[in-house]
């Protein structure tokens, strides 16, 4: 999150932080006509940008080398989830995508959260991320509704997942969350933490730093607000 000043600068306000803008230019975005395809209609259901969005449709693809279905908790009005269940129907078809969220905002809001209390980001309902899929056309997603894993996790009949996005702004349930599908990745198997590096989400980024060091992953951070995680062992 930023701070709005009265001259519309963004003013980022905590030490470690400030607007990191990498300069390079290559955009692979601009030669995928599939990607806009799906992009022009779901990017208006999401408050992803447009580089998080590719880098979701990309790691999507590289997920289809490994076993095991898709899981994005955190899902808002369905725009990421829309958008890596397309890119999943055209790489494995027979793949499901689950879609988990509270539909009633933020939950597990902590003491390492600086920002969240509790009910932010509540304006989204199930009927909004079916009314996407089916615009979509997309017959490979589950959408579960409530808190993940805590409500849902038993409607999720993967024995592994490929890949998990995560999506939900807080660190206990990243935290949660990953705890849950560490065990049913494949090696290989994708963890993204939406979110790292912003601020107003420091407690994202805390518990990812908290747990990189562990031996069986690798970790990258290309300072576009996601930290990936790989399987290794």
């Amino acid at each position: 999150m930023t701070r709005q000043g009265e001259s519309g600068e963004q003013r980022y306000t905590a030490p470690g932080y400030e607007r990191v803008e990498p300069r390079a230019t290559y955009a692979p975005w601009q030669g995928d006509k599939r990607f806009h395809e799906v992009n022009v209609i779901t990017r208006e259901q999401t408050l992803v940008d447009l580089y998080r969005s590719y880098e979701l449709w990309q790691l999507a693809a590289e997920a289809c080398k490994v076993p095991g279905d898709i899981l994005e908790v955190g899902v808002w009005r369905g725009g990421t989830g829309a958008l890596i269940a397309a890119r999943i129907a055209e790489r494995a078809p027979d793949r499901t995508v689950y879609l988990a969220d509270t539909f009633r905002g933020v939950v597990k809001a902590g003491p390492k959260d600086q920002y969240y209390r509790g009910g932010e980001h509540a304006n989204a309902s199930p009927e909004d991320v079916q009314r996407l899929v089916d615009r979509l056309e997309l017959g490979n997603v589950k959408i579960l509704s409530g808190v993940f894993p805590d409500d849902t996790a038993h409607e999720v009949a993967s024995a592994q997942i490929s890949m998990c996005h995560i999506d939900v702004d807080v660190y206990q349930g990243a935290r949660e969350v990953t705890e849950w599908v560490w065990p049913r990745l494949p090696v290989g198997g994708i963890v993204v933490y939406d979110d790292y590096g912003f601020y107003g989400c420091e407690g994202v980024t805390t518990y990812v730093d908290e747990v990189a060091h562990l031996a069986d992953r690798v970790r990258v951070h290309n300072l576009n607000g996601h930290a990936v995680f790989v399987k290794t062992v």
